[in-house]
């Protein structure tokens, strides 16, 4: 199976498991603080969407405009139903998205690592592309460079990232500075390889 239609299969069989332990999550200090450097009503791209909760739903409590995309047609009609005010949700495969509008942050936290290996170059410099100049990213991503096939819910997905090196030195091709690097990242008994804030400080 493709990769981008397996886990479109999987995560729109998981959504009951997905919405009972995703939707009462903890925001965690990294997303509080993202918040914080966004102007009042900015608006804020986040990739992998989901339910909308907690992320997409406490940024729109902060007042802030939230657009979410997602392969999962059941995730987006769940996101659609919770009623998340100042939001939008649509199905989009994130290289298909195109917005007149520019943001004011990105969040892709746990979804590049489902991107197909051989797309994983692109990411970076179409984030850019969607971001205002001094407009944030925040995501998520694995240590070293790797392609499998993992579990989860019973369901199989498929998972890719380059290395931090490439990553990295494709953000500063993309024009961004970056503005905190965490491995291990651990909260609220939640950890992740590692966690990246960039700023978008160079035009493109």
């Amino acid at each position: 199976m493709e990769k981008t239609s397996l886990n479109r299969e999987s995560y729109n069989k998981i959504i009951p498991l997905w919405a009972s332990v995703r939707n009462t999550a903890q925001v965690n200090s990294l997303i509080i603080d993202l918040t914080q450097k966004i102007k009042p009503k900015g608006k804020i791209l986040d990739i992998g969407c989901g339910t909308g909760r907690p992320l997409a739903e406490y940024f729109a409590d902060k007042n802030l405009s939230v657009t979410g995309i997602d392969l999962s047609e059941n995730m987006i009609t769940a996101a659609q139903s919770n009623g998340i005010r100042n939001s939008r949700f649509f199905v989009c495969d994130f290289f298909d998205f195109s917005s007149e509008e520019k943001f004011d942050a990105v969040i892709a936290w746990d979804s590049l690592f489902h991107f197909p290996k051989e797309r994983q170059k692109d990411i970076y410099l179409k984030v850019s592309s969607l971001l205002s100049l001094g407009g944030y990213f925040l995501f998520t991503h694995g240590k070293e460079e790797d392609e499998h096939t993992d579990q989860m819910f019973g369901e199989s997905f498929y998972y890719s990232c380059l290395s931090k090196i490439d990553v990295l030195k494709l953000m500063e091709n993309s024009g961004f500075v970056i503005k905190y690097s965490i491995e291990n990242f651990s909260e609220h008994n939640d950890t992740r390889d590692w966690v990246v804030l960039a700023k978008k400080e160079f035009g493109l």
